[in-house]
């Protein structure tokens, strides 16, 4: 067991390491500058560049022998924002939707496969929705869960693993329309009597979290979704920071 960690652990190190060199060499490298300034066997760097290469996290020149960092290594870049910097500066946009409104507000974040609520923001009313923060939800039952699931091709890689292909079909129909018209809608899908409308929110074309609108179903149909997402897109095209992909027809 020892001698296969050792193994495993010396291929990271090398993995990054020829990542690292790429990037700090002008991302346009031969295999024999990897080779030589490691210190590496070529065979080896060539094992490394073709995994690389096979996964897209490298590109060879059309014309040359070199070798160079795609842009799907950005996606294991350290998050933009911290949770703590969101809640902060979307706490006052969350107590101005449901001010207009008139019906609980939230925002949810991305937990790996899941997502939680981050912060709520409820009327003062006899008959409201309460949705627990702290809690994790799966992202194919609800609407923010789907918002998230729409720009992620990694969560929708997984799909197939959890659920039926009958299922997998219908979400996948749903992810077409939330990319198209930039929300989403729960319409007494995950509980009978709440309604809700989510909309992502990006931070330089990265989807950061997702707001939410809900309130009961007798109350909260049509008319009010359309009405919450203009509000919803109105603040954070007013905020400036984060964009959104609202096309409402």
């Amino acid at each position: 067991m020892f001698i296969i960690y050792e193994l495993v652990n010396q291929s990271v190190k090398k993995t990054f390491q020829i990542l690292e060199y790429i990037a700090s060499s002008g991302n346009f490298v031969r295999l024999n500058d990897v080779a030589k300034a490691l210190d590496l066997k070529k065979n080896s760097v060539h094992s490394f560049l073709d995994s690389l290469k096979q996964l897209g996290y490298l590109e060879q020149d059309d014309v040359s022998p070199r070798y160079r960092i795609t842009s799907k290594l950005e996606c294991l870049y350290a998050p933009l924002l911290s949770i703590n910097e969101l809640k902060s500066e979307l706490r006052p946009i969350l107590e101005k939707i449901t001010q207009l409104t008139n019906e609980s507000s939230y925002l949810a974040v991305q937990m790996g496969s899941y997502y939680r609520h981050e912060l709520k923001c409820e009327p003062n009313r006899a008959v409201k929705i309460t949705l627990n923060t702290g809690k994790e939800y799966e992202m194919a039952t609800t609407a923010i869960g789907k918002s998230f699931l729409a720009f992620s091709a990694h969560l929708q890689t997984n799909l197939s693993k959890q659920y039926t292909p009958e299922l997998v079909s219908t979400i996948e129909t749903e992810i077409k329309t939330i990319i198209k018209s930039g929300y989403a809608l729960d319409v007494q899908a995950y509980d009978p009597d709440l309604n809700c409308v989510a909309m992502p929110i990006f931070y330089k074309n990265k989807p950061i979290a997702v707001l939410c609108v809900s309130g009961p179903s007798f109350r909260f149909k049509e008319p009010q979704f359309i009405e919450s997402l203009r509000i919803m897109e109105s603040l954070i095209k007013e905020h400036g920071k984060y964009d959104s992909k609202m096309n409402i027809s």
